[in-house]
Order: C-alpha cells, then sequence, then structure tokens
C-alpha cells in the first residue's frame, strides 16, 4: 500500500501502517507529508487543498499538511489543509485539527484542543510517557 502512495506522489516516511479506509487528498498528492513510524487509523482523513480559503482570501488552493515521527492519527479524524503536526502526537479519534500541533502533545475535540503535553510515543505507536494533562480553560 505504501509503495502505491509513493507512486503517486505522497511524501510518506519509513514503517508507516496506513488504513486501507484512510483517505489521503487526491487532489494534492504532493501536498501530504507523513513522517517515520505514523499510524494513520481507519477512515481518518487528511486535506492537502482548500478551495474556500483561495475564493475567500486570495491565497492559493494547494496547500502543505505535514505529521511529523512517531505519531498516532485516530479513527476518523480530520486534519485540515495545511496543518503541521509534530512528533510524538497523538490524535484522539474523531478529532478535527484546524490548527499546527507542537511535539509530545495528545490533542482530542472538534476543534482539537490539547489535552496533554509531554507525551512520548514508541515507534509502533505506543505511549512510553503519558506526560501531564492541560487544565482547560472554561
Amino acid at each position: 500500500m505504501v509503495a502505491y502512495y509513493r507512486l503517486r506522489g505522497y511524501d510518506i516516511g519509513e514503517n508507516c501502517r496506513i488504513s486501507r479506509s484512510a483517505i489521503l487528498d487526491r487532489a494534492h498528492h504532493k501536498g501530504v507529508h507523513i513522517g517515520d513510524n505514523t499510524r494513520i487509523l481507519m477512515e481518518a482523513m487528511i486535506l492537502a487543498h482548500d478551495f474556500s480559503r483561495a475564493a475567500l482570501e486570495g491565497q492559493s488552493m494547494w496547500c502543505d499538511t505535514r505529521i511529523g515521527n512517531n505519531c498516532v492519527i485516530g479513527g476518523r479524524t480530520m486534519i485540515m489543509p495545511g496543518v503541521t503536526i509534530g512528533n510524538h502526537v497523538y490524535v484522539g479519534g474523531g478529532a478535527v485539527v484546524t490548527h499546527d500541533v507542537p511535539d509530545h502533545c495528545l490533542v482530542a475535540g472538534n476543534p482539537a484542543r490539547i489535552i496533554r503535553r509531554g507525551m512520548v510515543l514508541s515507534d509502533r505507536g505506543q505511549i512510553l510517557e503519558r506526560g501531564e494533562k492541560v487544565k482547560q480553560e472554561v
């Protein structure tokens, strides 16, 4: 499967696992960048183009969406165009990631917010260090 994505122009690192039901942007193959040892679970969607932004703000509709090394992208997650996700990031299932995410975080929700900082994931997506919980402002 990784060979198929490489043929189409996706930038996918070594030892990645991508579910067959995951959707990687087919309109802008070269805008999707995925780091080493990353797991993308069922029905996750990664977008790299945004026609509405181009029409409203006069920007290019083609964006680069980046996912770092040792990340887990949960089931039915949506990664919006132009977002950069750092290394060792766990994105909870069903999250909608609209902004950049720093390294070593757990994010969840719609829109996705940081739940934990200081997380470390193994190269197989297992949580090695849980980090500390972030207090949410009401």
